[in-house]
């Protein structure tokens, strides 16, 4: 018997150099930047601990995001996430039903710690927080208020209705849900986060409809 090696069997050959990438690396980076932030805000925010909750190499961590800044920055953009690429910039109802289960995530998910670290810190650490904020704001909300004014121009809605009043109802109403809520019953508002969400969306809808002049 031979001690040839069939083409491309080699152990040691090219196609079997290091370990593959990870598709799954950014996410579970991002998921672990929010819990470790949430947890101990910036001052006990590190890349070393992100990399041990991840868990990922240092090195592919810091390749990536270079400075705490930087990954920080970057998970807070998924605070809240964008709307799907295919979304129907028609659909008024899902924008906002959209709108409210993002607050709902914010506050009773998975991220619940995350806003009120921010908010907090946003006048700690200037300019930082306070620009990453904006920048969540104007990139969360932006969309939605084109979507509403679009719903405005074709009579959806009441002529005159102000884009935000629309925003700020909903955002009002579900932090009036779980502030209100006793905190043993929170985690049943986040099973419920389509149910809440839809009502809270149709309800202000419909009460800027029947306002007056509407």
């Amino acid at each position: 018997m031979g001690t040839e090696t069939a083409a491309g069997s080699d152990p040691k050959g090219p196609a079997s150099r290091g370990r593959p990438a990870d598709p799954d690396i950014e996410r579970r980076v991002i998921a672990a930047a929010l819990a470790v932030y949430g947890e101990v805000g910036w001052a006990g925010f590190s890349l070393d601990r992100v990399a041990r909750r991840a868990p990922v190499g240092k090195a592919a961590l810091y390749r990536r995001w270079p400075t705490k800044e930087d990954l920080l920055l970057a998970a807070l953009e998924h605070l809240a996430e964008p709307p799907p690429e295919d979304a129907d910039p028609n659909d008024l109802r899902g924008c906002l039903v959209a709108i409210a289960e993002q607050v709902i995530d914010m506050f009773v998910g998975a991220k619940a710690l995350v806003l009120p670290r921010v908010l907090i810190e946003a006048s700690q650490y200037p300019p930082h927080f306070d620009e990453m904020v904006q920048n969540i704001v104007r990139a969360r909300f932006g969309g939605a208020r084109m979507i509403i004014q679009a719903a405005i121009d074709r009579s959806e809605l009441p002529a005159g209705t102000p884009p935000d009043l629309i925003i700020d109802a909903i955002m009002g109403r579900v932090i009036s849900l779980i502030v209100l809520s006793p905190g043993a019953q929170r985690a049943a508002i986040y099973a419920r986060r389509d149910y809440h969400a839809a009502s809270i969306a149709d309800f202000v809808v419909q009460a800027v409809k029947g306002r007056p002049g509407g």
